[in-house]
């Protein structure tokens, strides 16, 4: 059984989310030898990823990451509606799928799951596993695993609701920015969902955690959020630009870091998040930074320039080509692919471009799912 009372004295330590939920997990496995992975699954819109994840069977997969869209028809939604525990004592009966049977062959065969929720809507969904047939179906076991969740319930609102009002703020520097872009809305929803995407692809190659996703697919959209500064009739032009004009353009980085500095300049230090900011940070000033050094606005090269800009870069080039803007037409894909296959190495990290020829097809699935209007 859990002692409940050393569980509360830990969550009274000033750690991180993931630091406490590690610390569940070792109660929870010191107290239950059966008991085989913990897992946080983040749930956003129709995605569900990996957030957190402990495997006593198969430690290589506490990295793993797992993305996929939420099917309607399937068992989380349907959890999520129950707004109750769901115990299956067999894993082999459910109906099979991918995700089952990875569980099945790592040894895992029962399973715990309990929806959490944020002002009514799910943010994520907890998953205790065991070893052991039908481990979960005795009522002191269940009422020690929905203390538990209801616990990780509370670290993740915490978490919301920290960081709450800076997001708040941010979000409405990036609306007031968008406000005055040319570019459009369904433009910020593909750069999001392009970064993640291209972050899990790289996921094995570069060392991409589950929080590298969460960061990107959050501050993607804030990548030129510094045009907000630029005069309309350089920003609205359909005229090529002159080297005056261009490099009056070119400092919407720095205009954007300027932005970002003075939305987070009304919270205390201890808000903000510093990790969160250099991320954030680190897309708006260098996503025009070209992998052979002749980018802008600090010429870094390669490995310098930061992973989560490089990919920024990638995304947002894509997008660009395939859309219709003021100063072109809409690219064949053909077209755009040429080009960017062309540039990988110049303008582009060659192993973003790889991973996004390699998977074409999600990505034209989410430019068609987030077309213009």
């Amino acid at each position: 059984m859990l002692n409940y009372s050393e569980i509360n004295q830990m969550l009274n330590q000033d750690d991180d989310t993931a630091a406490h939920l590690d610390s569940l997990y070792t109660a929870a496995i010191n107290s239950y030898e059966g008991l085989s992975r913990l897992s946080v699954i983040l749930i956003k819109d129709d995605q569900a990823s990996n957030y957190f994840v402990r495997d006593r069977l198969a430690a290589e997969c506490n990295d793993e990451l797992f993305i996929k869209k939420v099917n309607q028809a399937g068992s989380i939604p349907k959890m999520i509606k129950s707004k109750s525990a769901r115990v299956v004592d067999d894993l082999a009966e459910l109906t099979s799928n991918p995700r089952n049977l990875f569980l099945l062959n790592q040894g895992h065969r029962s399973s715990f799951s309990y929806p959490l929720t944020f002002k009514g809507k799910a943010i994520a969904m907890v998953f205790f596993n065991a070893s052991e047939l039908g481990f979960f179906a005795q009522h002191s076991i269940q009422k020690d695993m929905l203390f538990l969740s209801t616990v990780i319930h509370s670290l993740m609102v915490r978490q919301f609701e920290n960081k709450q009002f800076v997001d708040i703020s941010l979000a409405v520097a990036l609306n007031m920015g968008h406000a005055k872009d040319p570019e459009t809305k369904g433009h910020l929803h593909r750069m999001e969902r392009y970064s993640s995407k291209l972050a899990y692809l790289l996921s094995k190659e570069k060392g991409v955690t589950h929080e590298f996703i969460r960061r990107i697919e959050a501050y993607a959209a804030f990548h030129d959020i510094g045009k907000y500064k630029i005069p309309d009739n350089i920003l609205f032009s359909n005229a090529i630009f002159t080297p005056e004009e261009r490099e009056v353009m070119n400092q919407h980085c720095t205009h954007g870091v300027d932005i970002i500095n003075d939305v987070l300049g009304y919270f205390p230090s201890n808000r903000r998040y510093v990790e969160e900011y250099r991320f954030l940070i680190n897309i708006i000033l260098h996503h025009h930074e070209h992998f052979d050094g002749n980018g802008y606005p600090m010429g870094l090269k390669a490995e310098a320039i930061p992973l989560e800009a490089r990919i920024v870069m990638v995304a947002d080039v894509f997008d660009a080509l395939l859309s219709k803007r003021l100063y072109k037409p809409a690219w064949h894909i053909d077209d755009v692919i040429a080009y960017m296959t062309e540039h990988s190495g110049t303008m582009f990290d060659p192993d973003c471009i790889q991973a996004l020829i390699s998977n074409l097809t999600y990505f034209i699935d989410i430019y068609e799912t987030y077309a213009d209007e």
